[in-house]
């Protein structure tokens, strides 16, 4: 799985049911930053997608 950029991608580790957010990819390894504040590197086959956000830029510009 490929980031795109600005993405928030929420993820699920099985079997330990753990929750975290996808840092990045590499050669079908899963870096998650998990919830509790530790990162794991984790099998691509153990990660269920939860959800995918896209962070919003603010403009700077925008009047109100």
């Amino acid at each position: 799985m490929r980031l795109e950029e600005k993405q928030i991608v929420t993820v699920q580790i099985y079997p330990g049911r753990k929750f975290g957010t996808m840092i990045g990819s590499n050669d079908g390894l899963i870096g998650i930053q998990l919830n509790n504040g530790d990162y794991i590197d984790v099998p691509q086959e153990r990660v269920r997608i939860v959800s995918v956000e896209v962070e919003n830029e603010k403009d700077e510009n925008r009047i109100q």
